[in-house]
């Protein structure tokens, strides 16, 4: 009796601890993130849009609405940006697609993603060769120098940046930073900004409208793969980052900022500690999407808690963190044998967030431990977002993590200001992992293009009747599939849609 008594005192602390750390109780989405995803593959759909089809558009239409997402980073893009100052046709459809986009969601923000050296892995080959494309010496020619109020960081000045672009007898790592600087100067460049008045600041191609500029620039450099001292690759990292700044600087881009794709590396030598990398990389970068490799939900803190700890650290003010949860075509398989090798994903989101899963409707197996019931499946982008932010809060609490290796969880200052993942529909190279036909039924109507100037469309369903602010029905002449605005008085709009028997109140503007 007094053996099972002792038992019983031992076990209560590791029962609360699992408490504490498994159960964040149901989940309501209780955090209210921005939400981006990172689309891979942007060219496949410039591409589908080069041949004459939208499929793929309206696809990256569907998953931004059905998840209300506010940001999206495009990787890709360098094989379509190219060093020609007229429009390739590939980039005509890009042009289409940033102004697609921001006629349907006005707020949304687009980032341009650059970096990464060729990796050989399966699934991966062509996909970052940013070393091999050697386009020649490019001439950046800066909008201003004078500084953004905002910007207190040391940039390199003009000369230095062209250096680094055209680089004289250079060696692989020089023509890899080259080639990574002169597509982010291609884009500033070509496309630009949105300066501080919300006019785009752009020069060069002809053809551009007033929707079709980025917002940020996004490195994916993945430095803390590379073989070789932790400190040179870390030096390397940030003169790509320092560059970002420096074209940012010059084209006088005060609104963008510059975010990093980031894991950290374990520096056995103990002469780089993460704590440092942490704060170096922080001081450099607005946006951190903080990198989770994983393959169920419940386990990322154990497997990343160091990390976590070490962005904890950072003495950096402002830096926001996101969390960027990736479920890439390789690693959907190597964990989940319950798919099939030929099929990869489920049909969306890859293992952990594929919609056709719930706690209901669980798949045949549960993933890798720690993942109990309820714990172990896929989620939904909300349910991942409070699952995630909710174990953080409980693992600092309770210190320990059941299978990490750190002696004791301590977030410190480290707060998740966002939610990132990769579309897996998107990214697969072998095209197999559409979304099916049942995912964007579920999408709602939408009105578009919203901001309206003189026309506006409806995506799905019948639009029954159109009101103004004040109540009052306004009637809408017909041209085509489209309903004239421009006899409209400025203000907001509301446009009664019934679609598959249920009603739909849709707010629009007219300009």
């Amino acid at each position: 009796m007094l053996k099972k008594g002792l038992l019983l005192l031992l076990l209560a602390p590791i029962s609360l601890l699992y408490s504490q750390v498994y159960l964040p109780g149901p989940h309501s989405q209780k955090h209210t993130l921005p939400r981006g995803a990172y689309v891979a593959c942007v060219d496949d759909i410039t591409a589908d849009m080069s041949a004459g089809f939208n499929k793929k558009f309206l696809d990256l239409v569907d998953l931004v609405q059905r998840h209300d997402l506010d940001f999206l980073a495009f990787y890709g893009l360098h094989h379509v940006i190219d060093n020609d100052p007229q429009d390739n046709t590939e980039e005509v459809q890009l042009r289409a697609l940033l102004t697609g986009l921001r006629n349907r969601f006005p707020g949304i923000k687009i980032a341009a993603v650059g970096g990464g050296i060729q990796d050989p892995t399966a699934g991966k080959i062509s996909a970052q060769h940013f070393e091999q494309y050697q386009t020649g010496n490019f001439i950046f020619r800066p909008q201003s120098s004078e500084a953004c109020p905002n910007d207190i960081i040391s940039s390199f000045n003009l000369g230095t940046l062209q250096r680094i672009m055209n680089p004289h007898n250079p060696d692989p790592t020089d023509l890899y930073k080259a080639e990574v600087v002169k597509f982010f100067a291609r884009v500033a460049t070509f496309y630009g900004f949105r300066d501080p008045t919300s006019q785009p600041q752009r020069q060069g191609k002809t053809g551009g409208s007033n929707r079709d500029f980025f917002d940020h620039l996004v490195l994916e450099d993945e430095w803390w793969w590379r073989s070789g001292a932790v400190r040179e690759n870390l030096n390397e990292h940030e003169d790509l980052l320092r560059s970002m700044r420096s074209i940012l600087h010059l084209s006088h881009a005060c609104e963008a900022k510059v975010i990093t794709y980031e894991s950290l590396q374990n520096d056995t030598s103990g002469v780089t500690t993460m704590a440092m990398q942490a704060a170096e990389i922080a001081t450099l970068a607005d946006r951190i999407f903080v990198t989770h490799y994983f393959k169920c939900v419940p386990n990322v803190l154990e497997r990343y808690c160091e990390a976590i700890q070490a962005w904890g650290a950072s003495p950096s003010v402002g830096t926001e963190y996101w969390p960027l949860f990736s479920s890439e075509d390789q690693s959907a398989r190597v964990s989940c044998s319950r798919y099939n090798p030929d099929n990869a994903w489920g049909d969306f989101w890859g293992e952990w967030m594929d919609t056709n899963y719930t706690q209901n409707n669980p798949p045949p197996n549960l993933c890798p431990n720690p993942g109990r019931p309820g714990y172990g499946y896929p989620y939904e982008a909300s349910e991942a977002e409070d699952l995630y932010l909710e174990r953080l809060d409980s693992a600092a609490t309770a210190g320990l993590l059941p299978n990490s290796s750190c002696a004791q969880f301590n977030t410190g200052a480290y707060r998740a200001k966002g939610f990132m993942w990769f579309v897996a529909h998107l990214m697969d190279p072998h095209g197999r992992s559409m979304v099916g036909l049942a995912e964007i039924a579920l999408s709602p109507p939408s009105l578009y293009p919203n901001p309206s100037a003189s026309e506006i469309r409806l995506s799905k369903g019948d639009l029954v009747a159109v009101r103004s602010a004040s109540g009052s029905t306004v009637q809408l002449p017909t041209q085509g599939d489209a309903w004239q605005t421009g006899q409209l008085a400025p203000g907001l709009y509301i446009a009664q849609v019934i679609h598959s028997d249920e009603v739909f109140y849709l707010k629009f503007i007219k300009e």
